[in-house]
């Protein structure tokens, strides 16, 4: 498999497996993810007064322009880890649903947000009842491109591990069904996938072994 297949055969690379759930990286947007449920980070604005790019611009057209509509007109402002959830997205969407979660103001992304979205992304899709889910930080998408401080693929793993835990703590508890999830994948564009992968199993070897 090459970066250069097309989006019905992406590259896809492990990263491993938690609680049941197999995580690994994939070289596609949150429009054509085949998933459950397909998460997306969206900010009140883009950087410099940009619009968006990259994997989020491709799903708001999936949508109709609806994400910035909404935005734009105050009904979804994309505060910190507010949601929205398509629960019907339109044929131009793999996904069954897509989960919409609001990152703030982009000069004030640090890890910690990130991580919550992450947590929010892993309860939220375990709620609805996904057996699979894909989760976009588009970070890069809303013009946020210095972010190496971020650690971002150890952040993201934290977060998503950390969430799954409590859920199976709950079940195990008998205070919730148990998850029906058991896939994960981390959306990234193509020429970075090879780069993200290892970054993301090393982060998943530290965290795990770290547990």
């Amino acid at each position: 498999m090459t970066d250069t297949d097309h989006s019905t055969n992406p590259v896809r690379l492990p990263i491993g497996t938690s609680d049941g759930v197999v995580f690994d990286v994939v070289a596609w947007g949150p429009a054509q993810a085949a998933v459950d449920v397909s998460v997306a980070c969206m900010f009140e604005h883009e950087m410099g007064g940009a619009g968006m790019a990259g994997g989020l611009l491709a799903l708001d057209r999936a949508l109709g322009g609806q994400l910035a509509r909404l935005r734009t007109a105050g009904a979804f402002r994309a505060q910190p880890m507010e949601t929205l959830l398509v629960t019907t997205p339109p044929p131009g969407v793999a996904a069954r649903a897509v989960l919409v979660i609001g990152m703030g103001d982009p000069a004030a992304l640090d890890g910690e947000v990130l991580r919550r979205a992450t947590r929010v992304a892993m309860r939220e899709a375990i709620r609805y009842g996904a057996a699979s889910m894909a989760f976009a930080p588009s970070v890069l998408d809303a013009g946020h491109t210095d972010n190496a401080a971020l650690d971002m693929q150890h952040v993201m793993l934290d977060g998503m591990l950390g969430a799954l835990r409590a859920e199976h703590m709950l079940a195990e508890a008998g205070l919730a069904t148990p998850p029906l999830l058991r896939h994960c994948s981390f959306d990234v564009g193509a020429p970075r996938v090879h780069a993200a992968g290892a970054g993301f199993a090393a982060a998943f070897a530290q965290l795990t072994q770290a547990s």
